[in-house]
Order: C-alpha cells, then sequence, then structure tokens
C-alpha cells in the first residue's frame, strides 16, 4: 500500500472533473505554486483511508483519536469519498498566509470545493461543499 497523502501545510480542494482539475492546477501554479500534487482513482482513496481500516488496528485506534482532538479530520473521509466518486483532490503545499489565500482563489475560481488548509496543529476551511453529498458514514459527518 502506497504511503498516506501528506496533509500538513498544504491546502486541499475536490475539483469534480479532469478537465477542471486541470486548470485549477494551472492556475494554483500561476498564482505562486510551486508545487500541485493531483490525486485521483480508489488507490489515492485508499492512501487517505479515513478511518484506518485498510492499515489495520493500530491505525484505526490512531484515526479515532485524531478525529477526538482534530476538528477537520472528518474531512479526510470527505476527499476518500470524492476520490472514490470520480472526483480529482489536489493538494498545493503552501508556506505563507498570502500563497495561501492567492492558491485557495485559483482553485476557487476554476471550480473547486471543499477547500481546506491543513497547517501543523491547525486546519481552516476556505470553501464547503458543492452539490450532492458523497457517501460518508454518518459518524463523519
Amino acid at each position: 500500500m502506497a504511503a498516506p497523502i501528506q496533509l500538513s501545510r498544504r491546502v486541499l480542494a475536490v475539483l469534480d472533473d479532469r478537465a477542471a482539475a486541470d486548470r485549477a492546477a494551472a492556475a494554483a501554479r500561476k498564482a505562486g505554486a510551486r508545487v500541485v500534487e493531483r490525486f485521483e482513482g480508489n488507490e489515492a482513496a485508499d492512501t487517505i483511508d479515513a478511518t484506518g481500516r485498510r492499515r489495520g488496528l493500530v491505525a484505526r485506534v490512531g484515526r479515532a483519536v485524531q478525529f477526538s482532538v482534530e476538528d477537520q479530520m472528518p474531512a479526510l473521509a470527505w476527499y476518500e469519498a470524492a476520490l472514490r466518486e470520480g472526483r480529482t483532490v489536489l493538494a498545493v503545499p503552501t508556506s505563507s498566509r498570502d500563497q495561501t489565500l492567492a492558491v485557495v482563489a485559483a482553485l476557487q475560481g476554476e471550480g473547486g470545493h471543499f477547500i481546506n488548509r491543513f497547517g501543523r496543529l491547525d486546519t481552516e476551511e476556505f470553501a464547503r461543499w458543492r452539490g450532492p453529498e458523497p457517501s460518508v458514514p454518518s459518524l463523519l459527518r
């Protein structure tokens, strides 16, 4: 199994189709992003493993602790579900507030939604989910 998707100091966004994801990635680069990570499909969804189910008991316990102390950890289930439903998730490392805001604006401008920035110790929500909600366990809503 591939290593988990790195979240720290990254803006994550959902794009509903490949063309929008292509445009959003280009817009993020134009806004100053040096790296734009693109995730698609079930294999990428498996690397998120929001519940820890695929990685075993220790991972499940770890995720349970994370969900209880980190308010945005349930967002992982939404990103995982988006990938399983054929959407694309872009992850863009940002190192300053100005860069974060520019990347968020670029992603939103190209149709990005469910945009969150995961910091070292905090998360920030920039855009909520748009459209029909993905299939996510009710506990993680």
